[in-house]
């Protein structure tokens, strides 16, 4: 069964449930109704009887007679009962009560009146009794009542007038709650069947299918997911083919080499030793190359896969920094370059040295390659001022400390060289993505994208600013421990 389907059906049964209780409460409450009806009617019907019993019992007319005499004045409204004070009934027109005693229940404040309820059994059925009486003077020293009596009419007898007004009403609801059922399916149904028909496309491969927004409903943030997810989807996939498609590039390159040189030494077209010497060496340096390559994709798919492990320490990088960049001082001095470090105090942090230094070298390496000759490559390391809490109250020193979990230390490399293009800054940190001037200085295209998994692996951030033949910087945020 479809979700239209059970939709429509849950709904009628909701309505048609709604109903049943409906009518039910009602008949119920018109029970009781109906009851103080039946009692008014009979109230009101007594009180002249009252005073034509009350002149017969002044003259000592027997009970018997004076009930017969009744009757034939209660028009129709009920049968008459004479009843004592104590409940005794004296004379009973039609219900066989002579003699038997039933329950007097007292009007108040009005004393003289009273009503009741007797329980008969006609013919193995129980029928209720109603009866309303009034003092109608005194028989053998005792208060003697006059009183109507009417059998309570059925519960279902009690919608006879109303039930045709009832089916309507209900007939009518009913229709209506079907159609307001199938516009409510329809509102449901549809989206999701465009959410299952676009599930099923992005499945058979068409990773472009977007479903169109629906509110901002449940189902339209389901469809705003989906629209993400598909085009995460998309995105990875053509990040899958650009990766496939640029691992086959770098590696054709090495392969041509190795393949062409070593075919030379095979044929005897390289006969001179230093031939020889030039070919081996070039198939040396190619597969090295090639040997990067796969490191570098080993590295990115561990990262990835969160089986990369890390040697989390306390680093103090006022140490460790100067270091690292010292070992690239002959890297700039062979380009003509001018390599400068500028350092605040630094705050400890936790992390992994090798890795860092590992993105440090790449980020300094990277500013030398693309800087202008003559230029000035920066590395500036600064972290924020945190007040001292040594001689301060316990309280100082807790707001210092939830200040230090909240600081970054920064880490900028900045050069003077030509600058990345503004349509390139998004993809810098991409897999292989490298400009026309970065595939002129060769590499592999990874290093970024391994810098920026490092970085990320240590909760921090790494960012790139850029301008158009001033130079580019590189940022690199990591929380203080």
């Amino acid at each position: 069964m479809s979700l239209r389907s059970r939709l429509i059906l849950t709904h009628v049964s909701v309505i048609l449930l709604t109903l049943v209780i409906i009518g039910v409460s009602l008949v119920y409450i018109l029970r009781d109704y109906q009851r103080q009806i039946q009692l008014a009617r009979l109230g009101d019907a007594v009180v002249p009887l009252s005073f034509q019993a009350r002149a017969m019992l002044l003259n000592d007319v027997a009970p018997r007679e004076i009930l017969n005499r009744l009757e034939t004045e209660a028009g129709g409204v009920g049968h008459v009962m004479l009843i004592t004070e104590k409940g005794l009934v004296l004379a009973d027109a039609a219900n066989g009560l002579t003699n038997r005693t039933v329950r007097l229940n007292r009007q108040i404040p009005e004393k003289d009146f009273f009503w009741g309820q007797h329980i008969l059994k006609v013919n193995n059925t129980e029928r209720v009794l109603l009866y309303v009486g009034i003092a109608a003077g005194k028989a053998s020293g005792q208060t003697v009542y006059v009183a109507l009596s009417a059998v309570e009419r059925p519960i279902l007898s009690a919608l006879e007038d109303i039930l045709p007004s009832l089916l309507v009403a209900g007939g009518i609801t009913l229709f209506l709650s079907l159609i307001a059922a199938l516009l409510l399916a329809r509102s449901i149904a549809k989206p999701l069947t465009r959410l299952a028909q676009a599930t099923e496309a992005v499945a058979r491969g068409q990773y472009d299918h977007r479903v169109s927004g629906t509110g901002g409903d449940e189902i339209g943030r389901l469809a705003a997911s989906f629209n993400a997810m598909a085009e995460r989807v998309q995105r990875s996939r053509q990040m899958e083919k650009d990766f496939v498609a640029n691992v086959s590039h770098e590696l054709k390159t090495p392969l041509t080499s190795i393949q062409g040189f070593s075919q030379a030494i095979l044929d005897g077209a390289v006969q001179d030793f230093s031939h020889v010497r030039r070919a081996a060496q070039t198939i040396f340096e190619e597969t090295a190359r090639m040997a990067r390559l796969v490191g570098d994709l080993l590295v990115l798919a561990r990262f990835e896969s969160g089986e990369m492990p890390l040697a989390m320490e306390t680093l103090d990088l006022n140490q460790l920094l100067p270091h690292w960049i010292e070992c690239l001082q002959p890297r700039a001095k062979s380009q003509g370059e001018t390599l400068i470090t500028v350092m605040d105090p630094l705050l400890p942090i936790a992390g992994d040295a090798g890795r860092l230094e590992q993105v440090v070298i790449n980020l300094v390496e990277n500013a030398i390659k693309y800087n202008r000759p003559g230029g000035t490559v920066t590395v500036t390391a600064k972290a924020p001022a945190v007040e001292s809490a040594t001689k301060s109250s316990v309280l100082a020193r807790r707001r210092a400390a939830q200040v230090l979990g909240t600081r970054w230390v920064t880490i900028a490399v900045t050069d003077t060289g030509a600058g990345i293009p503004k349509e390139d800054l998004p993809r810098v940190f991409e897999r292989f993505y490298r400009g026309d001037k970065a595939r002129v200085a060769g590499g592999t295209g990874l290093g970024l994208s391994i810098a920026h998994e490092i970085v990320a692996a240590h909760g921090g951030k790494i960012i790139v600013e850029s301008e158009i033949g001033r130079g580019s910087t590189f940022t690199v945020q990591l929380p203080v421990k």
